[in-house]
């Protein structure tokens, strides 16, 4: 396997948020010179039944997953004729086993919202809570959607947590769109006997010099990125959720690996109205 993580990974089931999710990642990968893997998983834990033969289930399914990546194909070469494309079916027990075979070398992992057989209800089931919250890398859930068209790239950014990959994930995405990139960071209020005491016009500016501070790394390194800064006092979900409003994608982070995933991003896949990357560092 090559250790240069060039292909956007894309799971493929036939399903309607899956051929959202294939056009999504093509048009992702075209914008960063990259080339497009489409996935399709066969599930064997669901054929393991006692006392039944499954030979020509497994044909069956087979067959339907190389009907199902020549459509994905197709769809992905008609948005993006000159994208480079390879397709790929796998057993596995699960469709996040299948996915993570392809970690070590994809740039991210891109998914529908909902679908058919180990897709479905992604957002709310263990399948999407399990790839969103262990794999080594981004993981991007396309919404049903049909009204995005703005650009701006909105970051959630907890400054309690280390902020690397999601501002690297976000900034080199809002640099590949030559999109504006708005960072948001939520400061919960403080219990009521403690904001009788605090002042919150001084908390505030204090919040956002430390944004700042943290922030001017990625900006040296993306100059031409128009970055505006946000803090909200609220819960962070609250915050992505209306920012989702007006923005091509929302970047959260998520917790270390083998930790399940944050009650955040867990909100923001949930409530955010379009596309929704979770980001965790490959390492």
């Amino acid at each position: 396997m090559s250790t240069e993580r060039r292909a956007v990974l894309v799971g493929a089931d036939g399903s309607a948020p899956s051929d959202l999710a294939v056009a999504w990642a093509a048009d992702e990968a075209a914008r960063t010179g990259r080339s497009l893997r489409l996935v399709h998983v066969v599930e064997t834990a669901m054929l393991d039944v006692p006392a039944r033969t499954t030979d020509g289930i497994v044909a069956e399914l087979t067959e339907a997953g190389s009907r199902i990546l020549r459509d994905a194909e197709a769809l992905a070469l008609r948005r993006q004729p000159r994208l480079v494309v390879e397709t790929e079916a796998v057993h596995e027990p699960d469709v996040p086993s299948g996915l993570r075979r392809f970690a070590g070398e994809s740039a991210a992992v891109v998914v529908g919202h909902r679908g058919r057989g180990g897709f479905t209800g992604l957002l709310l089931g263990s399948t999407g809570l399990r790839l969103t919250g262990t794999y080594p890398g981004p993981v991007v859930v396309v919404r049903d959607r049909a009204d995005i068209t703005a650009d701006e790239v909105v970051a959630g950014v907890d400054l309690v947590e280390d902020p690397a990959p999601v501002l690297d994930y976000a900034f080199a995405t809002a640099a590949a769109r030559e999109a504006p990139l708005r960072v948001v960071h939520a400061r919960q209020p403080a219990p009521l006997a403690v904001e009788a005491r605090v002042d919150r016009r001084n908390a505030e500016e204090t919040t956002r010099e430390h944004l700042t501070s943290v922030l001017a790394p990625w900006r040296d390194r993306y100059p031409d990125v128009k970055v505006a800064e946000e803090v909200f006092v609220g819960h962070p979900v609250d915050a992505l959720a209306t920012a989702s409003a007006n923005a091509g994608l929302v970047v959260v982070g998520s917790r270390e690996r083998n930790i399940p995933l944050g009650s955040v991003s867990h909100g923001v896949l949930h409530h955010a109205r379009g596309p929704v990357a979770v980001v965790r560092s490959y390492t």
